[in-house]
């Protein structure tokens, strides 16, 4: 290698790109019809609709549950980076985790469902999800961050 003040600062791009990544969770996620969803709402959950007529009690709800998967969807590209800054060699486990969490933004409008609740009897309903340009994003320095750690790792081999 040549320069070898590329190969010391490219660990602090990939973890750069994997950073914004993970702050996408606050960029809008999904839609459904006129309502949007943050990562943030998507991954720890929110209430979409809840009918009290008379403030007795719900009659009907509708909720977004906490979800794993878009957790591992964001959470794993901070993961890898850090990983990537604690060990300066290629890694090939931070490659896995930032190809993970590209998949994953990319199928996160398959894997969101809403629970139903009416009158006590709750069932979960899958919805047709629109991604927004959050998860497009996540994804993409995903996929970025990808790349750079496939250049660190061949890099370090040299």
């Amino acid at each position: 290698m040549k320069n070898p003040s590329v190969k010391k600062v490219l660990p602090f791009l990939i973890t750069a790109l994997s950073i914004l990544a993970t702050l996408t969770i606050f960029l809008p996620a999904l839609r459904m019809d006129d309502l949007v969803f943050t990562g943030l709402d998507i991954a720890f959950g929110t209430d979409i609709a809840d009918f009290d007529p008379f403030g007795l009690g719900s009659i009907a709800s509708a909720r977004l549950e906490m979800s794993t998967y878009a957790m591992a969807a964001y959470f794993s590209p901070l993961i890898a980076g850090i990983v990537t800054l604690i060990f300066r060699t290629g890694n090939v486990f931070s490659l896995a985790m930032y190809v993970l969490a590209a998949v994953l933004f990319f199928m996160l409008a398959d894997n969101i469902d809403v629970t139903v609740t009416v009158a006590g009897s709750e069932s979960s309903e899958a919805v047709d999800w629109h991604m927004t340009y959050g998860v497009v994003v996540g994804g993409l320095l995903s996929i970025f961050a990808a790349l750079g750690e496939m250049l660190h790792i061949s890099m370090s081999e040299q």
